[in-house]
């Protein structure tokens, strides 16, 4: 019972950080906040802070971990755990595009592929259920479409996040059945089945 105790409490305070945090870089960018001023923000000392994060990037990580990406270990939907994470990116914007445009483009992938690989996985693999497909294929796959899909959901962040989340989940959609369809041709894609997809796709501007 105590040791519950002690975990929601560190839960709590750890989202008292957080909070601090997104707010103060509704103004700031996030290479300008410091310890001191998240602890100031919100009441704490230095002392609680660095007993619950090693530092800013260490706190950062845990909002992006515990709230933007907290479904993607629990729905095993990938519809809708994407669905959810775009609502969640939409309703706090002015976070996100602080986070894009204060740290470098390599950090933020590092930060975010470990989750859209995870993701990523899934779909794939109900893309190709019930289909042979030799491991290092899917590997593959899986690998090109988490870098190209992270691509362009910080390109989508930086310009203002313009489309909406049912458009991406559209796009996305199509690509998952266009992968199915070369995976059930076991070499190389079926022209007239694929063709009305990529006229479709190329209809589209700044497609995935």
């Amino acid at each position: 019972m105590v040791r519950r105790s002690k975990m929601v409490h560190a839960s709590q305070t750890k989202a008292k950080l957080a909070d601090s945090l997104k707010d103060l870089m509704k103004k700031t960018p996030f290479r300008k906040i410091t310890i001191q001023n998240v602890t100031d923000h919100c009441g704490l000392n230095r002392q609680t802070f660095y007993y619950h994060f090693k530092d800013m990037y260490d706190l950062l990580r845990w909002i992006y971990q515990n709230e933007i990406f907290r479904d993607f270990g629990l729905d095993r939907n990938w519809k809708n755990t994407l669905l959810t994470t775009l609502k969640y990116a939409k309703k706090n914007k002015v976070f996100l595009r602080n986070t894009v445009r204060s740290l470098r483009k390599e950090s933020i992938e590092r930060f975010l592929y470990p989750f859209v690989f995870k993701w990523a996985s899934r779909v794939f693999d109900e893309a190709c259920s019930g289909l042979f497909i030799r491991q290092e294929d899917r590997n593959f796959l899986v690998k090109f479409f988490s870098h190209a899909f992270l691509d362009a959901i910080l390109i989508w962040v930086g310009n203002g996040m313009p489309e909406s989340e049912s458009h991406l989940l559209q796009r996305v959609t199509m690509i998952r059945d266009m992968v199915r369809l070369y995976e059930q041709s076991q070499s190389v894609p079926d022209a007239a089945a694929v063709f009305p997809l990529m006229q479709k796709l190329r209809s589209e501007q700044n497609y995935l």
